[in-house]
């Protein structure tokens, strides 16, 4: 039976946890600014310590997300670099295969329509 397990809701470092679920639940589209006001409080625990989402969403470009990878792309592109793990910079400089702490895996696609 498939859930989103510990590991699975690890991206490059940080956990979303239970946030994953949710902003795969969320309807899409969706702004900025209602994901900042309904999810803006919780706290990603990263390589560099908890984070809020609010502050990786508040630096992002993008206005509006179709797809929850399109919004956990802009949450991982708002942390500081020290806070992700292999997201940031050139993907030719690691090996992505000898670090066990980047997860590229995990499904982040709609559950609902």
């Amino acid at each position: 039976m498939g859930n989103d397990n510990e590991d699975q809701a690890r991206a490059y470092g940080v956990t979303f946890g239970p946030l994953k679920r949710a902003l795969r639940e969320h309807r899409y589209p969706v702004t900025t600014g209602e994901l900042i006001e309904q999810y803006g409080g919780f706290e990603l625990a990263t390589a560099a310590g908890e984070r809020r989402l609010e502050a990786a969403l508040q630096s992002c470009d993008a206005t509006t997300f179709a797809e929850p990878w399109e919004v956990r792309d802009a949450i991982l592109s708002g942390l500081d670099d020290e806070a992700v793990i292999g997201y940031h910079g050139d993907p030719a400089e690691r090996d992505e295969r000898d670090d066990p702490e980047i997860d590229r895996a995990g499904d982040w696609s709609r559950l609902s329509e």
